[in-house]
């Protein structure tokens, strides 16, 4: 997994994959067969990311999101990565296989706890709480490439968060 991560950040921060459709936040470019919807909340800006495979990638950026992926936790985690990507400081974790966290989403498709990939742009700074987080239950090898082709593709520059 350690070197499938690198191969793809690597890919994607030389080259924007194409894409047939791409979100209304941040410049979110969106494989195909994925679809972006805006979902309600009273402080914060949240979306989800839904495949015809079952993967769901939830965002949600503001002022007070706080760190996701957190550097405090990497006890929790398989690995942990940090990345300059569009000039912002952004965290990438993967909690390891049967560790559950306030991360499983409540729909977690019958899979076991933990593989969830957390990326975090810090928006204002490390130590501002001002973020954008990404979490995605992961269930194999090409939703974790799709998750992070996806994600990576986000541009703070191109929305107000």
């Amino acid at each position: 997994m350690r070197n499938l991560l690198t191969v793809i950040v690597t890919c994607v921060i030389l080259t924007v994959p194409p894409s047939q459709a791409q979100s209304s936040f941040g410049g979110v470019q969106l494989l195909d067969g994925y679809s972006a919807k805006r979902v309600s909340s009273a402080d914060a800006l949240v979306w989800a990311i839904e495949g015809k495979s079952g993967l769901k990638i939830s965002f949600e950026a503001g002022p007070n999101e706080g760190s996701w992926a957190d550097p405090g936790d990497r006890v929790k985690y398989a690995w942990y990565r940090e990345q300059m990507t569009h000039g912002i400081r952004v965290r990438f974790a993967l909690i390891k296989a049967n560790v559950k966290t306030q991360w499983e989403p409540s729909d977690d498709r019958g899979l076991p706890p933990g593989n969830i990939l957390l990326v975090t742009y810090l928006l204002d700074g490390e130590k501002s709480s001002h973020t954008a987080n990404f979490a995605a239950k992961i269930a194999n090898q090409d939703e974790f490439a799709d998750a992070l082709l996806m994600v990576t593709t986000f541009d703070p520059s191109k929305g107000k968060f």
